[in-house]
């Protein structure tokens, strides 16, 4: 019998936990002072500078959500690589049971077939002493006669 998996998940479970974890992460894990940094108040008026200062923070901001998708990649090719090791183990599991009763098969027809062997040699000597009886007593029975 297959060992149980460690979890019993769909598939559906594991996306939807993953669904609201990424949202709970994104969406509900922002400190104050990172709030400041990323969305920081217009404090002072244009210059060329800020508008500098904007493109780099816009440069940074997408160069955040592009770590992030990569995460998020890196994660879904995790749990993947999690399922198929499950898939893997069970596989694994039931080719070791089905060694074990090949393996048990395989004894039970040896023994049979050394019982068969054996019973074939046991007829086969009770008929040969069985036809040397025979003869012995033929024999005998033939002196005997003669003799008298």
């Amino acid at each position: 019998m297959a060992a149980a998996s460690k979890w019993n998940l769909s598939r559906e479970d594991i996306q939807a936990a993953a669904k609201d974890e990424r949202e709970m992460l994104l969406d509900h894990d922002s400190d104050p002072d990172e709030d400041m940094l990323f969305n920081r108040p217009n404090t002072s008026s244009t210059e060329p500078n800020e508008s500098k200062t904007d493109s780099k923070m816009d440069s940074v901001r997408l160069q955040i959500q592009e770590v992030t998708e990569v995460m998020r990649e890196n994660v879904q090719k995790v749990m993947d690589r999690g399922e198929r090791l499950e898939d893997l183990q069970e596989a694994s599991d039931r080719l070791s049971m089905a060694g074990h009763e090949f393996r048990a098969a395989a004894k039970k027809a040896q023994q049979r077939a050394w019982l068969q062997n054996f019973r074939t040699r046991v007829i086969l000597v009770a008929i040969t002493v069985t036809v040397v009886v025979c003869i012995i007593v033929l024999d005998i029975m033939v002196l005997y006669l003669v003799l008298r």
